[in-house]
């Protein structure tokens, strides 16, 4: 039970004069309440709002006098009990061994004094120490002190038994880690700095905080610095979720989130090769528009053993043309197929000239299953697991040397690019002379560097520990690959349809004279390197014949064209009439054979009779064609009319049936193709470019121009028909 003291017993605990303790309680204003008792009224102070020290004092004080305990205090320890050694830091414990140091001199010093002058002892030693002579290294750590300190630090010991390190300083441990901001204080402090941008400033989020303090009507008397500190300790033990939260996932996964570390001695050369674009940061010339470039991509295959660079090509843009061409030097370097390719996310990475596809009619292989190799593709926005990304890093060193540079970003542009640099600009034009490279130069300076890097001694943070790259990569090189048949591993497949002029394929049609009479669907192979001609197999992969492009005749041959026109337009019409000649001679065989005897025993089971008439049968060694010139001409000129007036009244159906943004694509490719548009047809171009869905969009409409230009070899034909 608890019990409210009068000062009688207080004076009594605290063993001091009655005087003493009452106007140490009169200074401190101890609550009390007044108690009628015999004799009059007395004063009896509440014993829970006591000072500590006033607490423990009764406490023992009743415990010695038998009185019963009082169950509000905690048990105090035995007085032979020794609190543990503290824990302190390295910084702390030098510092204490340093007083621990001090405290036996001063004390050798104070007990080999004689009689009578171990004070005066004691202030040469002090003034000895302060004077940073007698003990210069304890003096730089601790500075200067007292007697008095000193005497403290020999109490402080002997309480604890000569542990040295309770000297440690320890102020400010209680409060360490604690600002005074209350938990509604530090929601607000996160909310609004834990939002999206990583420019976003601390000092900003803590206005923002306090104004919103102020709103709510919560009052805040700690600093902006204070706030700050609680910030960044919250940011170093929350650092996943900050960076989270202020700048994407990618940054989680660039700054904060763990890697895999990869073995490479469990690989060998060509067992994985790494394939990515590149955007070069110098203007090349484009071939096809006869324009500078700027970032031109760079497609590289690059062995991850050896971190030697296999293959590439240059394009205008990352397409499967380009990727291709680079995966056939790769091979063509590396000696042997690789195992493994490790790619770009990319769509051209991923299209399905590479990955394959399957249909019903026929099962394709992508060009990576055709020959023999895995693929592994990177994670989205994951540049790290791609080691040529690292290689593109050291190529900015050739990109800076270009006269045509144009920075890896746009902080580290070249000077001449900013804006007011005039001097830079009129400099870089005397020297350079407004000189762009041509694609061929751009090949031969990149193989050049790509030759006195492979010779360059890796560094001993990499996987090749000191080695070249080039020693590496001749050490594991394969013996070589034909290429044959490299070439038609390469091939690409689709599923094609047979019509009367042979197979669409790529704007041309290709035709063999085994095509003719059949239907259906076939299977052609392709090398994209060369479109000179098409394998055709049939669908149980039977080769049915090697089909080439069919040459366009010149209107009027006879008439306006040279000898070659002429004989072009004949070997067409030979060809025609062989086929129409073959088509015929098949269907009076059958006849002969099969269907009029068939109608002959039929006329006899009904008693009918009659011989059957003579077939006319084919003169003999009659030439395949022989006719006037000037008539074949005039029937291939209507000819050619009737056919051109169908495909246009087809034509027009179908632009008609199309919106006014895709009508005007198309009108844009068949100008690029070089056909003659209709004026209708030009007038709607017109009209389309003055409309707002044209002005909105005016770089999609010239990214489609330049396609349709490289597409068709004509970028600006359309345009200047116009």
């Amino acid at each position: 039970m608890t019990f409210d003291p009068t000062m009688n017993e207080i004076a009594a605990a605290l063993r001091m004069p009655k005087v003493t303790v009452w106007r140490r309680a009169d200074k401190e204003r101890w609550p009390c309440i007044e108690v009628a008792q015999r004799g009059g009224r007395a004063k009896r102070y509440i014993f829970g709002k006591l000072p500590a020290n006033v607490q423990i004092a009764l406490t023992s004080h009743r415990q010695a006098n038998t009185l019963p305990a009082i169950s509000t205090l905690p048990t105090l320890p035995a007085r032979t009990e020794i609190p543990p050694t503290p824990a302190i830091s390295e910084e702390q414990k030098h510092k204490a061994l340093c007083k621990f140091e001090l405290l036996q001199r001063y004390t050798e010093t104070v007990n080999s004094a004689p009689f009578g002058g171990k004070l005066q002892a004691r202030a040469d030693f002090i003034t000895a120490y302060n004077s940073g002579i007698a003990y210069p290294y304890i003096y730089r750590q601790l500075g200067q002190t007292s007697w008095q300190t000193i005497e403290g630090w020999k109490r402080t010991v002997k309480r604890y038994r000569n542990d040295c390190y309770h000297l440690a300083d320890m102020r400010g441990k209680a409060r360490r880690g604690q600002c005074g901001l209350t938990e509604e204080q530090t929601n607000i402090l996160l909310r609004c700095t834990l939002k999206p941008g990583k420019d976003g400033r601390l000092s900003e989020s803590i206005r923002q905080a306090f104004a919103i303090m102020k709103a709510r009507g919560i009052r805040c008397t700690r600093s902006e610095a204070t706030c700050r500190r609680w910030l960044e300790n919250w940011r170093d033990r929350n650092f996943g979720t900050w960076i989270f939260c202020r700048e994407g996932a990618k940054a989680l996964n660039d700054k904060a989130l763990p890697y895999l570390e990869r073995d490479y001695s469990r690989i060998e050369v060509g067992d994985i090769i790494v394939a990515d674009g590149h955007g070069l940061n110098f203007e090349i010339i484009n071939p096809w528009t006869g324009k500078p470039q700027n970032h031109m991509a760079l497609i590289l295959f690059y062995d991850m053993k050896s971190n030697y660079p296999l293959g590439w090509e240059i394009m205008p843009t990352e397409n499967t043309q380009a990727i291709a061409s680079a995966l056939r030097r790769a091979i063509l370097q590396l000696g042997k197929i690789p195992k493994v390719a490790y790619l770009d996310n990319g769509r051209a990475f991923k299209a399905r000239f590479f990955k394959g596809a399957d249909f019903d009619d026929v099962a394709f292989t992508g060009l990576y299953q055709r020959l023999g190799m895995q693929t592994i593709h990177a994670w989205p926005y994951h540049g790290q697991s791609k080691t040529v990304e690292r290689f593109f890093g050291s190529l900015a060193e050739l990109e800076r040397m270009m006269p045509t540079y144009t920075g890896t970003s746009i902080e580290h542009k070249p000077p001449r690019m900013n804006r007011g640099e005039r001097l830079h600009r009129k400099v870089h034009e005397k020297a350079f002379g407004g000189r762009v490279l041509t694609m061929a130069e751009a090949h031969i300076l990149i193989a050049a560097w790509f030759d006195e890097y492979a010779r360059r001694a890796q560094g001993d943070g990499s996987h090749l520990k000191g080695l070249r790259p080039v020693d590496v990569f001749v050490d594991g090189r394969g013996p070589g690959v034909d290429r044959g048949e490299l070439a038609f591993l390469m091939m690409s497949m689709e599923l094609k349809r047979i019509h009367r002029n042979g197979i669409a394929f790529q704007k041309q049609n290709y035709y063999h004279p085994a095509l003719f009479g059949r239907k259906g669907s076939v299977v052609v192979r392709y090398d994209l390197q060369d479109l000179s001609c098409l394998y055709v197999y049939d669908k149980n992969g039977e080769l049915i014949c090697i089909a080439e492009p069919v040459a366009k005749t010149h209107p009027a041959a006879a008439q306006l064209g040279d000898s070659a026109d002429q004989q072009l337009l004949i070997e067409h019409i030979e060809a025609k009439k062989s086929c129409e000649k073959e088509a015929t001679r098949l269907a009076r065989d059958f006849l002969r054979d099969e269907v009029m005897p068939e109608h002959q025993r039929l006329l006899a089971r009904h008693g009918i009779g009659g011989e059957m008439p003579a077939l006319p049968a084919p003169a003999a060694n009659t030439k395949v064609i022989s006719f006037d010139a000037e008539k074949v001409a005039r029937e291939v000129a209507e000819q050619e009319r009737w056919q051109a007036e169908a495909e246009a009244a087809d034509a027009r159906h179908e632009l008609l049936r199309l919106s006014d943004a895709d009508r005007y694509e198309r009108l844009m490719e068949m100008e690029a193709q070089g056909l003659e548009l209709a004026d209708e047809w030009k007038g709607f171009m017109r009209f389309f470019e003055g409309m707002d869905e044209y002005k909105l969009t005016p770089d999609y409409w010239e990214s489609c121009r330049v396609k349709f230009g490289l597409m068709y070899g004509s970028e600006d034909r359309g345009q200047e028909a116009r």
